[in-house]
């Protein structure tokens, strides 16, 4: 379930990772997740091969991010030229990275004020 962070508040800091899960803004989320604008969710992947549809929360929403960093769990692999064509078509900055450099990277740009989205395969 999808839990929202006050509109207007900074992006929500992620606080630890590893064994399964993530802690964002203190709480634990299992498994892969999403940070989109002001909220945290389970990531429902449809599958080990990543599509556009993957990242519907980034891509179809109303108030876009300019980036999106993607972590891809303990080792950095490409997601199909789908995907990252998708994100060129929406205007928005895909990065790929591994989970904990995704993890370290979001915060850093949260932490600035940017406007940044995650979405991060759980190691």
């Amino acid at each position: 379930m999808p839990r929202e962070i006050h509109p207007g508040t900074q992006a929500p800091p992620i606080d630890a990772f590893g064994d399964g899960g993530f802690r964002i803004a203190g709480v634990r989320s299992d498994g892969d997740t999403l940070i989109a604008l002001n909220e945290v969710r389970p990531w429902s992947r449809r599958g080990d091969i990543l599509t556009a549809d993957d990242f519907a929360a980034f891509l179809s929403a109303d108030d876009k991010p300019d980036m999106v960093l993607l972590g891809m769990g303990a080792r950095l692999t490409h997601p199909p030229a789908e995907v990252r064509q998708a994100f060129r078509q929406a205007r928005i900055g895909l990065e790929v990275l591994n989970t904990a450099t995704a993890c370290r990277t979001y915060n850093l740009l949260a932490g600035e004020g940017r406007s940044v989205g995650a979405a991060l395969i759980a190691v």
